[in-house]
Order: C-alpha cells, then structure tokens, then sequence
C-alpha cells in the first residue's frame, strides 16, 4: 500500500489531450482525488490511436489511458442550467480547478478565474495556454507540435543541417508543461492553506518550450546559430558516431580541456592529444570536422560491445542512441520502475509511469482511466444529488 501524500486534496479537471490531465495525472499519482469531466463525445485523446497504430477501442486506448489513470470520470453538458449547477457543486468541495479550455470559452461559460475566485477566493485555478497570457498570440490556440516545438524553437533548430525538421511527436512538450503545471499548482495550494487565498497559475506551450531550450537561445545573441551537421559541433567529444555493427552512440564529455587527452588515448589515437589544432576547445572549436573525422574512423573501427567494455573501464560518458522499442525492452527501465505492466485486450503492454519517484511512498497504483461517464452516478451522490435527479439529469441529456 502506497503512501498518498495529498490525500485530501480534491481536484477537478476540465480538460482535453494531454498537458492538462498530465499535471493532474501526477497530483492523481501523489493521492489527490481528481474527478476528470468530459463532454458527452469524451475527451478527443481517447481517439488518437489509429494515427500511431494503435486500435480505436476504449478497453484499449493507452493514450488516453496514461494521461488520465488514477482518475474519476463524468459526463457534463456545461451548456445545460443542471450540468452547470452539478459543476459548481463539484466546485465548492474542490481544492483546486484545472483546464486548458482557452479564456474566451472559460468567460463564455462564466468560469473564468476571475469569476470563479469571487465566489471561492481559496481556489487554486491551473490553466495551460499555447502563447502566454499575453502578447499578441495569447488568445491563440496552440499544440505542443505548434506553440512548444515549432515557434518555441525546436523543431527549427534541433536536426541534421541540410535535412528537412525532425518528425515531431506529441507529448513531448504537453508533459513538460504539466509537470511545470503540477509544481505551480502545489506552491500555490501551501500559500492557500497559509493564507486562504487561491491563485492563477498559468503555464504556456511557448514559454515551456524557450524554457528548455534557453542555453542554446542565449547562446544565439553571439553567433552560436543552429541547425548544424552532426560534424559541426563545437566539442566534437559531445556529439554522434556510429561503431562497426551500425550503432549509434552519443558522447556526453562536456569538460573537453580536463578529458581530451585520455579519450583520444582511449580510442587509440594519443598522438592526436599532442597535436595543438586539438589542446584545448579554444583550438578544436575552430575546426571541429577534423577531429570528428578522426573519431568517426576510431568509433567505425569496433562494435558496440567493444566499446562499450572500453569506455567503461576508462569510465568516458556514453550511450547507445536506443529506438522506441529498445526502451520497452530495457532493463533498467523495468529494474527502476519506468514501466508498469498493465492487461488490455490483446495483450499486456507496457505502461510508463510518471518521473517523480518517493522512497516513503512507494509506487503508486496504475488504475487505467475511467470510461466515458464511468463515475458519474458515484460523484453525483457524494455532493448531494439524489437518485431521482440523477435519472432526470440523465434523461435530459444534462449527463451520461
């Protein structure tokens, strides 16, 4: 049995893909009680798997499945007078609210932050945007392949020069944001319990994107421009090569001036050490494509295995430029807890399970998300409705 850190804490969530629910996933990780509420047609993410190979089937939709485990699930018609009363019911036993609904659709339905802190000033609003709450874009609309990757600098820089832009793959960004968001939403809920007042916390696509990329961003003011070859990086011990059997390895040997000379005797190559166009990064910085060319031909003269003995024993920073189904296979990942294995209908499969890992704890348990309106009976009788509403509200059309 897990320890649940924020037992007690009530979220609900009005939100749909993945930033959002990622920041409430982990809350949900942690021990809050988050009640996730959806459209009648369900949250669009439970259909995403046909473009990424995977079935069409809600007993085995795993996108949808990891963004929202450890949840409960409703069904509101937030256009309806009962859908909207059963809300803010839900409200007023609630900690905290998060959305990625833009502002404009949050002040339509008279949910904004600004209108709901009035009635609930202790309440702690999380909202993801694409561009910032302002500027010219901030009412924009934007997903992590737009406001994280492309204008926040990513997808232009970040591939082979003379290539096309890397392919993009969603996640990648949303997840950064909810672990951005998660972290805002908890400092300002330690304020709330201090103080008795909520805030808005607001995390964009766009911000979170130039957020990682920042030292190369500041680099940029002084001719550090991007993209590059492989070949052009400037300490050519922090870059790609490729070993006999036709594997990639990545270097990671940051501290060039200290370890250049012992990885050029560990390759084979200590004459090259002595030679003042590689002493120092100053020197090497100037034509990096010589010496990479040189170690291109070491790295092209061993397999894998070899050098992984050898890099090893000289205790030199590498790793093996894995595929997507190498991971799933890894052992480390398994042995440290990435995954969990959970059974859908064709099958067991792995599961990752989000970063933040407590001693105390323990792991948490993986409970898949809740199908459509799964909860909604259960939910609606903890904050006061009776049956005989609930078969009215359903027969309405108010929820499902």
């Amino acid at each position: 049995m897990s320890v649940k850190f924020l037992e007690g804490v009530k979220i609900v969530e009005l939100a749909t893909f993945i930033a959002a629910p990622a920041a409430t996933r982990l809350l949900a990780d942690w021990g809050a009680e988050v009640i996730k509420i959806e459209a009648s047609g369900g949250d669009p993410v439970r259909y995403v798997g046909p473009d990424k190979k995977m079935p069409l089937d809600q007993n085995e939709s795993l996108a949808y499945d990891y963004e929202n485990a450890n949840k409960k699930g409703i069904v509101l018609n937030l256009k309806s007078e009962n859908g909207m009363k059963a809300f803010h019911k839900l409200l007023d036993e609630c900690d905290m609210f998060v959305t990625n609904l833009r502002t404009q659709a949050l002040e339509k339905l008279g949910i904004d932050y600004e209108t709901l802190s009035k009635k609930k000033p202790e309440l702690v609003f999380g909202q993801i945007l694409g561009y910032g709450r302002k500027g010219p874009l901030k009412d924009k609309p934007g997903y992590d392949f737009t406001a994280f990757a492309a204008r926040g600098g990513w997808t232009g820089t970040l591939y082979e020069r003379g290539t096309s832009p890397v392919n993009c793959v969603p996640g990648m960004g949303d997840h950064q944001c909810g672990i951005y968001l998660a972290s805002g939403l908890l400092a300002a809920y330690i304020n709330a319990q201090r103080t008795g007042k909520g805030d808005k916390v607001t995390v964009s696509l766009y911000h979170a994107a130039v957020y990682g990329l920042a030292t190369m961003i500041h680099s940029a003011q002084y001719g550090n421009h991007y993209p590059i070859s492989r070949e052009d990086m400037l300490n050519p011990l922090q870059t790609t090569y490729i070993t006999k059997d036709e594997v990639w390895i990545q270097l990671a040997i940051p501290e060039y001036n200290k370890y250049f000379a012992k990885f050029l005797t560990t390759i084979g190559r200590p004459e090259l050490a002595a030679d003042e166009k590689f002493d120092s990064l100053a020197h090497v910085a100037k034509n990096p494509q010589e010496l990479n060319r040189h170690i291109t031909e070491a790295v092209k003269g061993k397999t894998l295995e070899e050098w992984t003995k050898i890099f090893d024993e000289a205790d030199l920073c590498f790793e093996v430029c894995q595929t997507w189904e190498q991971v799933i296979e890894d052992p480390q990942a398994w042995e440290s807890d990435v995954f969990a294995r959970l059974d859908y209908p064709s099958g067991p499969k792995a599961m990752t399970r989000t970063p933040v890992m407590f001693d105390m704890a323990g792991l948490p348990d993986y409970e898949k998300g809740p199908q459509l309106g799964e909860d909604t009976e259960e939910v609606l009788l903890g904050i006061g409705f009776t049956q005989e509403e609930i078969k009215s509200m359903k027969e309405n059309g108010d929820i499902k």
